[in-house]
């Protein structure tokens, strides 16, 4: 070990234990290395330390977490690193916020190390912010160079949930609106709890080293001795200073303050106003900072500002509370007091389009989702409903406002003029409402969507369901939705099972179960799959479960090429039903738990550079195969497997009286789903029981309806364990690797020796079984054998087989033990074995590298 490694470790060392807590956890996380994003989790600082100076200066820059991450994460790799690692860690990882951060960034070209002058700029700016923040009663922070720009780091001690987010968030933003220039930007997007930091010690290294754009070292500059907490009380005063455009609830909310033509520069200029400086700001507006408040000559610390939004509108204010109640429009008057907004109308040239449609549009409620974007709700017919912005139907419903006040239609530019300003109402004047497909919760009680025309909907409470006709906003819709049946609550959910056929009493109860969950908000959802020979009704069977759940003009899916496509999918089905599949890649299978447990995709958004399209996934999946096409660990967990049966040729319905027979009973199934899912309310608190599988809240809730059907929650815990275990049986029947391993301990209890000499066991009982080891999946390698071992280990433990791996002197020992008679029988394969996932029978012997892992994060 070099002089310079000891320098470098000692320096991470040092500022680790200025920023971490005694045996805190902290993910390390290196990206662009050549085994992919590099991640581990460490509550030692010194083996921290010590793996990240070997990856110094060989990599762009190296990250950690800056708050703290929950303990039970070091399991993922403890105190140690894994390559092209599949998770790293997410928002609900992290254990509270201990760090308020504010990172100054030079403005300069994308990949590239700061010039001298860009880097002090930077540092010029922390130091005014550091001031400005003392002036306001922060204490004194670490003050950090990150190697491109400064960084300021304030303790807090805040919880991590969307209250605490929402606050730094606002502060941000108000430091960037106060303080970001053409030169320097404070970034406002690291308010993200499990946001990653540089690693103070270790060298930033983006582009090429130059003279010009030297590559520099991220260190700690100055820590006081005492690091004294910012209140909850300071951050909202700093988030205040954050501007709007207006004051919500006065009267002036629906103005306009477009002026079309004036020149705000010549009027500054006009009246001596002295700007600080002025800068872009966010959704092309521009920012002019006063040094000197124009009502109050006594506010001279930047607290007053001018802003001009890209559609023409301009907001003045001070963040004073005394000059509260100044705004644009007093500012104009000030210094020209003949002056006033409605003979300035009158005045002015003949009104625009975009003006017009501007104007019928007052009636529309602009809001925006909990994702950014932005909604109207408009009434239409006597009822309300809730559209896009930038649809097609609220174009349309735009355009017939157009026509109706002018009797002419109103040209493109004009549309997309008009659009802009509402999309801004929305983003600074409307509320956040969040908006779900189909089903949602508001104050304790869940609403399910009918889709009607009327955009009526059932609030479903402990005990009741009734039919809202004018709900609050909770949904949106798409193409693809459908309306739904008016539910009769006196109906019976059981009809449903003389619609589709399943013979196994244990499968019913988990199916009826399964579809009364659908109905749940905000909780994981079970993967429903049918599988069966052909002619078994998969895709009727299918087809019928989801218009008890989530009515679609297009019901079935096929399974999408591309991730981004298969994420569309899923974000716009609140039921996205796949059918008729032979098997699913490593990546749709991690999107598919990732959309049956909960959680979110993002993808660039077209046309633009840097902004992101955010798609939210917690949906109910169904999947129809011959062949049961769930096979990895992740998903088989999450899934319900049912096999259907295939009907007798005397048993056979034509298609027609297959959906005249459902439609008869629809209103009855879709209430008596309903209802019953009123009735498991009332008793779901008392639900509680000593052990809970992976999906948890199924669980509980599938225990509660099974006793308001008439099952019984044990029942219902028996049938779907018992699904469990056979599932498990395909996911080890369906591992090459773990399928030998049963087969290897049918007829031994224990067995002991080298990894090594493991695998060559593994091969001749893979020959004498007629499992065929020529697929990419068997381990060509001692060391793969390891890997595959361990992606299969809780399936195994399932059946009674329990292994460890340990070092031995220059090689690994395994020693693979079975409790009990658990052990599961291999079913006999026949001929050749077909490869997991595709169509083919033909057997490949591919010549692969002996670090090859193709068969990573099964």
């Amino acid at each position: 070990m070099t002089h310079t490694t000891k320098t470098t470790e000692k320096m991470i060392g040092d500022s680790l234990s200025k920023l971490k807590g005694e045996a805190e956890v902290t993910e390390l996380r290196i990206l662009k290395t050549t085994g992919g994003t590099v991640s581990g989790y460490f509550d030692d600082n010194e083996h921290l330390a010590n793996v990240a100076a070997g990856y110094d200066e060989k990599v762009p820059a190296i990250y950690f977490t800056l708050n703290p991450v929950k303990p039970d994460l070091l399991s993922r790799a403890a105190n140690r690193i894994v390559h092209r690692a599949k998770h790293t860690t997410s928002d609900a990882d992290i254990e509270c916020r201990r760090w308020f951060p504010i990172d100054f960034d030079p403005v300069r070209p994308a990949g590239i190390s700061s010039t001298d002058e860009e880097h002090k700029a930077a540092h010029t700016m922390a130091k005014q912010v550091q001031t400005f923040l003392k002036d306001r009663g922060l204490c004194e922070p670490i003050y950090a160079d990150s190697g491109n720009g400064a960084h300021l780091l304030y303790p807090i001690n805040l919880s991590n949930d969307d209250e605490s987010t929402q606050l730094v968030k606002q502060a941000l933003e108000a430091l960037d609106f106060l303080f970001s220039n053409e030169s320097v930007n404070v970034d406002r997007s690291v308010f993200n709890v499990a946001r990653i930091w540089k690693l103070y010690g270790t060298k930033a290294c983006k582009g090429d080293h130059t003279e010009e754009r030297p590559h520099r070292l991220s260190r700690i500059l100055t820590c006081p001795e005492e690091l004294k907490e910012v209140s909850v009380e300071q951050l909202k005063a700093l988030a205040e200073l954050c501007p709007t455009i207006q004051t919500k609830g006065k009267s002036s909310s629906k103005k306009s303050n477009t002026e079309e033509g004036f020149n705000l520069e010549e009027f500054i200029e006009e009246h001596e106003l002295d700007v600080a400086f002025s800068a872009p700001w966010k959704d092309g507006a521009t920012k002019y900072v006063l040094s000197t408040c124009p009502w109050n000559e006594s506010h001279t610390n930047g607290s007053a500002c001018i802003i001009r939004f890209a559609n023409g509108g301009i907001a003045a204010k001070c963040f004073h509370n005394s000059c509260s109640e100044e705004n644009w429009h007093t500012l104009r008057k000030k210094f020209e007091p003949n002056w006033n907004p409605s003979s300035y109308k009158e005045e002015s040239k003949k009104e625009s389009q975009a003006d017009i449609l501007i104007g019928v549009s007052e009636e529309a409620e602009f809001f925006q989702s909990d994702l950014g974007e932005a909604f109207a709700a408009v009434t239409i017919n006597g009822h309300k409903e809730v559209l896009k912005v930038k649809s097609k139907k609220f174009k349309m419903w735009l355009t017939k406002q157009y026509y109706d006040a002018t009797k002419k239609a109103p040209t493109t530019d004009a549309m997309n003029q008009a659009i802009g300003v509402m999309e801004m109402k929305a983003a600074f004047e409307g509320d956040e409402h969040r908006l779900q497909l189909r089903v949602a919760e508001k104050d304790g009680a869940f609403y399910y969507d009918l889709a009607n025309e009327d955009w009526s909907v059932v609030k479903v409470e402990p005990n009741k369901c009734h039919v809202l006709n004018k709900p609050p906003i909770l949904f949106t819709r798409n193409k693809n939705t459908k309306a739904q049946a008016l539910p009769d609550f006196a109906g019976d959910l059981k009809r449903l099972l003389n619609h589709v056929r399943i013979k196994n009493e244990d499968d019913q109860i988990l199916y009826l179960t399964y579809v009364v969950t659908c109905l749940i908000p905000s909780i994981p959802h079970a993967v429903l799959v049918f599988s069966g020979e052909k002619g078994a009704s998969k895709s009727t069977s299918m087809r019928l479960t989801r218009q008890v759940i989530d009515p679609a003009v297009q019901d079935l899916l096929t399974m999408p090429n591309s991730m981004p496509d298969l994420a569309l999918s899923l974000a716009n089905n609140y039921m996205p039903s796949f059918d008729n599949l032979d098997g699913l890649s490593a990546e749709k299978s991690d999107l598919l738990c990732i959309a049956s447990t909960g959680g979110g995709f993002s993808k660039r958004t077209l046309f633009t550079d840097d902004d992101e399209t955010l798609l939210d996934l917690r949906r109910c999946i169904g999947l129809t195969g011959i062949n049961v096409v769930v096979t990895r660990a992740d998903l088989i967990d999450r899934s319900i497997i049912i096999e259907l049966d295939r009907i007798p040729e005397d048993e056979r319905k034509g298609e027609r009286d297959v959906w005249e027979a459902f439609e008869k009973d629809r209103a009855r199934i879709v209430g008596g789903a309903l209802q019953a899912l009123a009735n498991a309310m009332a008793i779901y608190p008392n639900v509680k029981l000593d052990k809970l599988p992976r999906m948890a809240d199924f669980t509980r809730w599938g225990y509660a309806i099974a006793e308001v059907l008439g099952y019984g929650g044990e029942r219902f815990l028996q049938a779907y364990r018992k699904n469990r275990n056979q599932s498990n049986e395909e996911a080890i029947l369906s591992h090459p690797v773990a399928a030998t391993v049963v087969a290897l301990m049918k007829e031994n209890q224990s067995w002991s020796g080298s990894v090594a000499s493991l695998l060559g066991e593994l091969e001749r009982i893979a020959e004498q079984e007629r499992i065929n080891i020529k697929v990419k999946t068997f381990p060509k390698a001692p060391h793969i054998l390891s890997r595959r071992l361990k992606e299969v280990k809780s399936n195994l433990e399932d059946v009674g087989i329990t292994f460890d791996i340990r070092h031995a002197g220059d090689s690994k020992k395994v020693s693979i033990r079975k409790s009990g008679s658990n052990v599961i029988p291999i079913r006999p394969q026949s001929g050749t074995l077909r490869l997991t996932g595709t169509d083919s029978i033909e057997v490949k012997d591919i010549e692969l590298l002996e670090d090859y892992d193709e068969f990573e994060g099964w």
